[in-house]
């Protein structure tokens, strides 16, 4: 489903305010199931000339020719040696592949846990676009999806953890249902238990060791609240082809590349990770936050600019400019409080 999201603080809703691009048309993303999402890639890898796909199989362990990894051995329903000047390690949060390259991952804390479950038949309040409520320690989606489907997430610090043990599916229904305008799940189909994600640690990897290259999670996961997973899997992918693919086509050495692509990504990326990082370890808003998300609730441009941010098409340096953060100033001031405001709600 074409989609954009409409953000709830106590400040008010944001609006879905779409995002606009370089040419000045709007941007917008898709909620996919991955069941709908992952045959789609497959077939289009599988049709891609040049490609050959072996399923059923994983890296046993690194090929070395003086030292150097030159390819994978192969394990699982097929053993082979796979040679190779080239390596990418796409393999998600735990990669064997970083593993056996010898990249540890660095840690930093998660406060908060989650709730997850599909229904179908969920009457929404607010249109068909994403839904998000930030209150305090708890966090609050609303995913209309393909085939009727609506995933419904919650999120909060594990203080409040307890409570959803014993019956996470009740738990979660009941600390949705405190939120303004929240769906009522009451006539609702649940589709399947209510995952429950007690810890989730962020992490991250040197982009590239050697002649391997990680993309995705296996290069970063960090805390879902911001559901920037599948954004930076495809986006560092194609930092990846674009920054390799003269080199390769033209054989010439890979390694500058490899460190060119080693650099985007820190450059792209370090800033997000920071404030991601750094949101996962409070309970709530800092003053920049409240600033912001108090102002997006009373003026368009200043929505816009917030999820133009909250989308990643800017980084931090420009989220944060002198000119924005003035007038978001200027609006907070000047501007009455939004009609959907609860002014002591949790911040």
């Amino acid at each position: 489903m074409r989609n954009g999201v409409d953000i709830w603080t106590r400040y008010g809703w944001t609006g879905d305010v779409a995002p606009i691009d370089k040419s000045g048309e709007p941007v917008f993303g898709y909620n996919i199931q991955r069941r709908t999402l992952d045959p789609i890639l497959r077939r289009l890898t599988t049709n891609t000339p040049g490609v050959t796909t072996l399923f059923g199989c994983g890296v046993r362990a690194l090929a070395k020719r003086n030292g150097v990894v030159c390819g994978v051995e192969l394990g699982g329903c097929r053993t082979d040696l796979v040679s190779a000047p080239l390596i990418v390690g796409a393999d998600g949060r735990n990669s064997p592949l970083a593993t056996l390259a010898g990249s540890k991952p660095v840690y930093s804390e998660n406060s908060r846990f989650g709730a997850i479950r599909a229904y179908r038949g969920v009457a929404l309040r607010r249109g068909t676009c994403s839904q998000m409520w930030l209150r305090g320690p708890e966090t609050g989606y609303v995913f209309p999806n393909d085939g009727g489907i609506t995933v419904i997430a919650y999120m909060a610090t594990k203080d409040r953890l307890d409570g959803f043990r014993i019956n996470p599916g009740e738990a979660l229904e009941r600390s949705m249902a405190g939120f303004p305008d929240a769906p009522d799940l009451s006539t609702a189909e649940p589709l399947g238990n209510t995952l429950l994600v007690k810890d989730y640690p962020n992490l991250w990897r040197r982009p590239v060791v050697g002649n391997i290259a990680l993309v995705g999670d296996a290069l970063m996961s960090v805390d879902p609240l911001w559901g920037v997973g599948c954004g930076f899997a495809f986006q560092t992918a194609e930092w990846l082809v674009d920054t390799l693919a003269p080199g390769l086509q033209q054989g010439r050495p890979i390694a500058p590349a490899l460190q060119s692509y080693a650099k985007r990504v820190s450059r792209e990326l370090n800033g997000h990770r920071f404030f991601i990082l750094d949101y996962a370890r409070r309970r709530g808003f800092n003053a920049i936050e409240r600033l912001n998300f108090s102002a997006a609730a009373k003026d368009v441009a200043s929505s816009r600019h917030l999820h133009t941010f909250g989308a990643r098409l800017i980084g931090p340096a420009r989220f944060l400019a002198p000119r924005a953060l003035l007038r978001a100033a200027w609006v907070d001031l000047r501007r009455p409080a939004a009609p959907s405001a609860q002014p002591h709600a949790p911040v």
